[in-house]
């Protein structure tokens, strides 16, 4: 795979130098300089000459240099600032002040179905980020570059594994069973951010999700659209929110080669604090003539290894115990990523031809021993304007991505972690599990527990988990105008891609000693079409522009693969090498035809006005319910334009408002009996056995009963906010509340056991969510060569079940011991388990500060119930960025505020005497404080029972059963990012043949702070991208630190 990504980028690039012969042409050059008031550079200054296509943007240094004649017109332009004109005399330089303007704020936004508007009158709220926000730490996945940057948004990482899933959340959950995650739209073509994890508390692997193969290199512009109202006109799809991605384009005259590299090394954040005091066995004794031996001993509660205990290692020597303090540091790699990319962008014939050739490839290797990532992005965007009337789009976008050692999740699966983290006694080598197979190919050596768990070594190169995606997307589009004002967009936008997963289980296994395989490859294919009308014109005071479209979308999953068990040769992965193939196939295919309408109306260009109206016919619906209108209406003011509001303190004020209606449908044959093949049947008295039986295949009808009675889900959201300009617009502010509500959602209902199935669909259940968003952006420091910026946002969201028809609790996800993620009648979404029995008063309220114990003097199991809420009460994040002439420095932090976050890990840790907080007072017995006995009259005495041992404790303490000593208050604060970097200036670049050179200094998730949770890192996620499920951590692979460096070229 990793000759064959090769072979394209060297065969890519090549035509990509081909594309040099656009480059330079004879004509003279006007230069200059654009500074701002306080006689700073300004970077990125667009520089037009007027009534042409033909433009440039200034350096870092804010020079610029563009091909004119004398008379024409230079317009220059910049975000924030006023434009200026300079007519272009007898002198060849020009050098331009800028000064900041409130009306200059007016910035274009791209929204729904690509339509740009101006900010200003937007009625509801968007968030943006630019193409710098993605080039300062170079973050290889788009989705973790906007951690603490955006408000409304949260985004939980899948941990240190490569290419592990990103969960975003836009305004909270919104669906309580269904998919929560927002569409991404690129360059106005919706395309698939599937989810390619299985991961869950059975085990299965992490394979990450496909927003991921979007080439941040490539993004020009990345525009949240939170609410229902902003994402209307993308249809039912855009209820959780839309993320618009417009891709860079050709700009200036002549080509520009852009070139950057990045090199990033990567350790785990966070490692277990373990304790390096005591070795194996029980209750401070390790006898191997008693029968203990290294598999069977409990891991952390022998002896002090101070005492020179000899025992037999897993490889059968004779040892004496020596504590190995950095175990778990050893076993992982050093990761690394390395990014190289390379565009060539310009214009031609005069600027009615523009395009952009981009390729970039990633090698990420894992602090996984064999794990890795490959990814190629190959990219083409061009637009031409063939004549007045008539003008054309087209962009493709090829990926080629292979993994490699993809992180095996959960309890069952072998997972590395597993026989790493939670199993291993402080005095084991690591060397001990090398060579980990005998001569045999077949024979696993030293496994750590013969029983059940295999040697770490084994795990990560006998048994794999790979995944090789092809993908292309991209559209075509034409703009036709036949008279003026009135203009027809016609499109077509295609995603497809294909993934071959492999995944297997060595022969010799343990558990699975006959070894076992499943291959499958799933193709999935989205076209969407696309007409739009629009007319606008100006009648004096007033603005109108009118849109009406059609759109078609159709989605085709297809999965096909086989499940193998039992091989004969052990490293043949064939269906004709195994006991029992089972194949499997699984096809969907769902369509959706909207028809919608636009209505904008802007007066004296501060008052706005925009009404939408969509209607879509859904397959996934039955007829006479597969139809459903939706329409938003929102309202922009702005009020110091209206009232001519000049003051030093208030620059520029906005009220906005607005309301939505929309529909929702669901996933494909909910409504008809589907049969599936089956691979294994079990009965009573323990008896099992697999198919083909006796040569016949068995199929098992659904698990939920179908409904053809189901109608649409509905989804009404309200929003308010105000936003304000404050000194020349040195502090901005954003401010907005909103409140939305979904009623009649589609899930699945748990039914009795006799009806034959496990659940029903049904439409059941509202869910509310309210809340409140800030963004505020100061220009604290504006001196002489030196800008000092800050960008803060905060948000908070409360989603509360308000109705859930007959049921008390609707659960989400579970896991084997008993607890659950649910959604609660008249609460949030929760985390439901077991506390420690508590004494109640004479009316039966739990008294909470009065745990009880029994006999013995340790804690027992009280009664499931909710342990918190998953999600948090708030979150924050500040940017800050300085810059002084060709220096730049910028850092990121974010905060989560509450919910809670059940670990497994420290579970394991603490019981099997292995976690740091075991060893103290090992030698010590004590009362538990705060502890009570039942007197078993209704009254309560206070315990003075000393603990049986500390192994005991901590064994009982922190048991499995017993959810609530597990879980902790999920707040933490991440250093997320900072990126150093030095811009040569125009007189360095005079010495080489660069027009642009940069340097850099990065850094990503760089340390924790203010967490409560030991052990681990709170943001682990055990649910893939996909799931509702949330505030469970699994054997988590640790979440990486990394730091690195980069360099940037243009000429």
């Amino acid at each position: 795979m990793k000759t064959k990504i090769f072979k394209l980028l060297i065969f890519f690039i090549t035509i990509q130098f081909g594309c040099i012969q656009y480059i330079y042409s004879q004509e003279n050059h006007i230069t200059g300089k654009v500074i701002d008031e306080s006689n700073i550079p300004v970077a990125g200054v667009t520089v037009m000459i007027k009534g042409t296509r033909t433009g440039v943007q200034t350096d870092f240094d804010g020079n610029y240099s563009i091909k004119a004649n004398q008379g024409q017109v230079l317009v220059y332009s910049y975000l924030g600032m006023g434009d200026q004109e300079k007519t272009i005399g007898m002198s060849t330089k020009i050098d331009v002040t800028l000064y900041e303007d409130a009306e200059a704020l007016n910035e274009v936004v791209v929204t729904a179905m690509g339509i740009e508007r101006a900010e200003k009158t937007l009625g509801y709220a968007v968030s943006t980020v630019k193409a710098e926000d993605f080039e300062e730490a170079r973050e290889t996945d788009p989705i973790q570059a906007l951690q603490g940057k955006l408000s409304g948004v949260q985004i939980t990482g899948g941990g240190g594994g490569v290419g592990t899933s990103t969960k975003i959340t836009v305004r909270g959950l919104t669906r309580i069973f269904g998919d929560n995650n927002p569409l991404w739209v690129i360059d106005g073509v919706p395309i698939s951010d599937s989810n390619s994890s299985d991961g869950d508390i059975s085990g299965g692997a992490n394979y990450g999700n496909r927003a991921q193969d979007i080439n941040p290199d490539d993004i020009e512009t990345l525009t949240v659209l939170k609410g229902a109202s902003a994402a209307a006109l993308y249809g039912s799809r855009a209820s959780n929110g839309v993320i618009v991605v417009t891709t860079k384009k050709g700009k200036g005259k002549g080509a520009t080669i852009t070139y950057s590299s990045t090199m990033r090394f990567d350790n785990p954040l966070r490692l277990p604090d373990f304790q390096n005091s005591y070795g194996p066995g029980s209750l401070g004794v390790y006898n191997e003539a008693d029968g203990d031996n290294i598999q069977n001993a409990s891991k952390g509660w022998g002896p002090a290894i101070s005492s020179g205990t000899t025992y037999t290692d897993y490889a059968g020597n004779l040892q004496t115990f020596e504590a190995n303090p950095d175990l778990q540091k050893d076993f992982y790699d050093l990761g690394s990523t390395r990014v190289h990319s390379f565009s060539i962008s310009g214009t031609s014939n005069e600027g009615k031809n523009n395009y952009r050739v981009s390729t970039s490839y990633s090698s990420k290797e894992g602090i996984l021993p064999g794990s890795s990532l490959d990814r190629l992005n190959l990219g083409l965007k061009s637009g031409s304007e063939f004549s007045d009337k008539l003008s054309s789009e087209f962009s493709v976008n090829y990926i080629n991505t292979a993994i490699e050692g993809a992180v095996a999740t959960g309890a069952n699966d072998p997972n590395v972690l597993t026989s790493i983290i939670n199993t291993l006694p402080r005095v084991t080598n690591l060397d001990v599990f090398k060579p980990w197979v005998a001569d045999d190919g077949v024979t696993q050596l030293a496994p750590v527990d013969a029983d059940g768990t295999n040697n770490p070594y084994w795990i990560v190169n006998e048994n794999q988990r790979t995944a090789d995606t092809e993908r292309f997307f991209g559209n075509v589009a034409f703009t036709y105008k036949p008279i003026d004002h009135f203009s027809m967009l016609g499109r077509v936008g295609y995603d497809t891609y294909n993934t071959k997963y492999f995944r297997n289980n060595h022969k010799g296994t343990i558990g699975l000693l006959d070894g076992n395989y499943r291959q499958s490859t799933t193709s999935r294919n989205e076209v969407t079409l696309d007409y739009l009308a629009t007319y606008d014109n100006s009648f004096e005071d007033f603005d109108v522009t009118l849109r009406g479209g059609v759109q078609w979308n159709q989605q085709t999953t297809d999965v096909i693969g086989n499940i193998g068990t039992t091989l004969t040769i052990p490293e043949l992965f064939d269906p004709g090498n195994v006991e029992s193939n089972v194949p499997f196939n699984n096809y969907s295919q769902t369509r959706i035809f909207g028809a919608f309408g636009d209505f904008t109306m802007t007066y004296k260009k501060w008052l706005s006005l925009n009404a939408t109206a969509r209607n879509d016919w859904s397959s996934t619906l039955p007829e006479g319910a597969n139809s459903y209108f939706y329409p938003s209406v929102a309202l922009s003011f702005v009020f110091t334009d209206a009232f001519k509001i000049d003051s030093n303190i208030l620059s520029y004020g906005k009220l906005r408002g607005n309301w939505a209606n929309v529909g929702g449908d669901t996933s494909a044959y909910q409504l008809d009996y589907l049969y599936y093949p089956q691979s294994s049947w079990y009965g009573q008295f323990s008896t099992s056995g697999t198919f083909p039986f006796d040569g016949q295949l068995a199929f098992s009808g659904p698990n939920s009963l179908p409904n053809a009675t189901l109608k649409p889900e509905n989804q009404l959201s309200k929003e308010i906010g105000v936003e304000l300009g404050f000194f020349k617009n040195r502090l901005t502010l954003d401010a907005t509340y909103y409140k939305t509500s979904t009623t009649d959602q589609i899930i699945a209902l748990s039914t009795p056991a006799s009806t034959g199935y496990s659940s029903a669909w049904t439409n059941l259940g509202e869910i509310s969510n309210t809340g409140f968003e800030l963004q505020l952006g100061i220009k604290l420091i504006r001196a002489k060569g030196f800008k000092w910026d800050l960008n803060y946002n905060f948000t908070t969201n409360e989603t509360i079940i308000e109705d859930l028809g007959d049921l008390d609790t609707y659960t989400m996800a579970s896991t084997y011991n008993g607890l659950t993620v649910a959604a609660g009648q008249g609460e949030s979404i929760g985390l439901y388990g077991n506390r420690f029995a508590r004494a109640v008063d004479e009316n039966g309220n739990t008294i909470e500060d009065q745990i009880l114990v029994g006999s013995t003097g340790l804690r027992y199991e009280g009664n499931t119930e909710r342990l918190g809420d998953i999600m948090p009460d708030f979150t924050m994040g500040l940017t800050s960025v300085f810059s002084y002439k060709g220096w730049r420095l910028s850092t990121t932090f974010d905060w989560k505020e509450g919910g809670v976050l059940y670990s497994q890990t420290v579970s394991n840790l603490r019981t099997s005497g292995l976690a740091a907080e075991t060893a103290v007072d090992r030698e010590t017995l004590f009362v538990d404080p705060n502890t009570f006995v039942d007197n078993g009259d209704g009254t309560y005495s206070e315990n003075t029972t000393p603990i049986p041992s500390v192994q005991s404790y901590w064994s009982n303490y922190s048991a499995a059963r017993i959810h609530e000593s597990n879980t902790f208050d999920a707040t933490y604060i991440k250093w997320r990012e900072i990126a150093l970097s030095y811009s040569l200036n125009k007189k360095q670049l005079e010495k080489i043949p660069f027009n642009a050179l940069r340097f850099s200094l990065q850094g990503r998730n760089l340390a924790l702070f203010n967490t409560s949770i030991p052990h681990i890192d709170p943001e682990t996620n055990l649910f893939g991208s996909s799931s509702n499920g949330g505030g469970i951590e699994y054997n988590g692979l640790p979440s990486t630190s990394s730091i690195g460096f980069g360099v940037n070229v243009k000429f």
